[in-house]
């Protein structure tokens, strides 16, 4: 027995202190069978199978961050070239190859890029940006533009699919002026028409997709209009219908048919299908129909911002223009006159018309306008808007329509954004009227005519410091001609 206990001592010494296990008699108290838990080896096998997962994903991700990294460094040492450019800065590169032009006919700029024709011919990718560009504007005038004309229009005509692109589709503006350097023998004046049924019908046929602005200044003589006949007349019909973009309109010169008022008048058909126009310029045109002019005004409606009718025959009158106030709320720039062997027709209903309905009005020019009393004139005040009022013929001491002080004061006192003022105001005695325009500090420019002799010996005229400005045109008139200096 003592033999068996020093055994069962030794055995105890040698096992593993983590097995929980007594070695005894067989069936004896105290009896453990050797086991080892079930799940011990299958938790350290997971474990280390997530640490290996874990390493070989870092190890991925930091050696995609290395590629892109040197990636970036290989780029950044390459030489960027133009063809590397994005469009964006194409374009504006491109911008310094353009000439800026000033419209004199319709007093802006436009800008021309006529000099990126050797652009076109680089790449693909310059052309696609170039040509837009290019061709968005196009104007004849001068020797050379029957040839420029032919030749554009050739172009757009003749473009199939075999062409890099539709030309016709880039333009925006047009504007063609008939030259004045050859001789009609038949007339016996310097002209050529450039402007033709063929030209005008070949434009509404290969220029219409996004043609916005078209000009055109026809010959002083317009004698290709006078006939009654259909021949030779300008399709406007066709130009109505297929420039379904076009929001501005100039003509200067020309002479319509003299035709009924219907479906044979031209223009007329014109003025009832058009797009709805923002800019409506007229200069020196002859017999457009009254009603024409009506229905302008309702075809334009609400789009209409800018009414230009300068050197109008008789068939422009207050109804017209009344038609137009109450047909174009939104209308911010008016200019009107007339023929020199035509009475103006502006009286004060067309005034009240406008100061109803126009309230946005910024620029007013009458330069004819002689019928406007006063009674029209103080609601001048309601146009909040207005920086520029032109108004060189109405109420003179000859028209018995004088202007009172008391609405002169009002127009300065509300109208705080006036920049120009051309007045004749015989009714402004004294220098509160002056001391009112102290409320627009914007101005730039004040005519007076007919300006009150008393005011020369008005000490607060002298404080002003307008008495300087001031010239004697004759015994009893004086003129004041202002500019803020710069």
């Amino acid at each position: 027995m003592a033999l068996e206990t020093d055994v069962d001592q030794t055995k105890q010494q040698f096992m593993p202190s983590s097995i929980p296990t007594t070695i005894g008699t067989s069936g004896g108290a105290g009896y453990q069978p050797y086991s080892t838990p079930a799940h011990s080896s299958s938790s350290t096998h997971s474990s280390s199978t997530t640490d290996l997962t874990e390493t070989t994903a870092t190890t991925t991700t930091a050696a995609a961050a290395a590629a892109a990294a040197a990636d970036e460094a290989r780029r950044s040492l390459r030489p960027v070239g133009m063809h590397s450019l994005n469009d964006y800065l194409l374009r504006y590169i491109f911008s310094f190859l353009a000439v800026k032009h000033y419209d004199y006919l319709n007093h802006r700029t436009h800008i021309i890029y006529n000099h990126l024709g050797p652009v076109c011919l680089v790449s693909k990718q310059w052309n696609q940006i170039a040509s837009p560009l290019l061709w968005q504007e196009r104007t004849f005038h001068g020797w050379k533009a029957g040839d420029e004309l032919s030749t554009f229009l050739n172009l757009t005509e003749n473009a199939d699919f075999s062409s890099t692109h539709e030309y016709g589709e880039f333009v925006k503006r047009i504007e063609i002026i008939d030259s004045h350097d050859v001789v009609d023998k038949q007339n016996g004046q310097f002209v050529i028409n450039w402007i033709t049924p063929d030209v005008i019908l070949a434009i509404s046929e290969h220029c219409s997709r996004r043609l916005r602005d078209l000009t055109l200044v026809f010959a002083a003589t317009g004698h290709h209009t006078s006939s009654e006949q259909q021949e030779g007349l300008i399709p406007w019909n066709s130009l109505a219908e297929s420039c379904r973009r076009l929001y501005l309109l100039s003509l200067a010169n020309y002479v319509c048919p003299s035709l009924p008022v219907g479906n044979t008048h031209p223009f007329h058909v014109f003025s009832t299908h058009t797009n709805p126009l923002t800019e409506l310029v007229l200069k020196r045109c002859k017999n457009i129909p009254a009603e024409t002019f009506q229905q302008l005004a309702r075809t334009c409606g609400m789009a209409l911002t800018k009414l230009v009718l300068l050197d109008s025959d008789e068939h422009l009158g207050s109804e017209e223009l009344m038609a137009f106030a109450r047909s174009c709320p939104n209308l911010r720039h008016l200019n009107v006159s007339w023929l020199e062997a035509v009475t103006p027709q502006f009286s004060d209903e067309a005034v009240l018309a406008l100061t109803d309905h126009c309230l946005k009005l910024e620029y007013i020019s009458l330069l004819d306008a002689n019928e406007i009393s006063d009674v029209s004139f103080r609601t001048l005040s309601k146009l909040r808007s207005l920086r520029n009022l032109i108004l060189p013929r109405a109420g003179t001491m000859a028209s018995r329509r004088v202007f009172s002080q008391e609405s002169l004061i009002s127009l300065a006192k509300a109208c705080k954004g006036l920049e120009q003022l051309h007045l004749v105001a015989p009714g402004a005695t004294t220098s509160r009227f002056f001391e009112a325009l102290l409320y627009c500090p914007n101005l730039q420019v004040l005519v007076i005519v007919e300006l009150h002799p008393g005011l020369l010996v008005d000490h607060r005229f002298k404080t002003l410091g307008l008495a300087k400005y001031v010239d004697q045109e004759s015994e009893n008139c004086c003129k004041l001609v202002w500019h803020k200096k710069t």
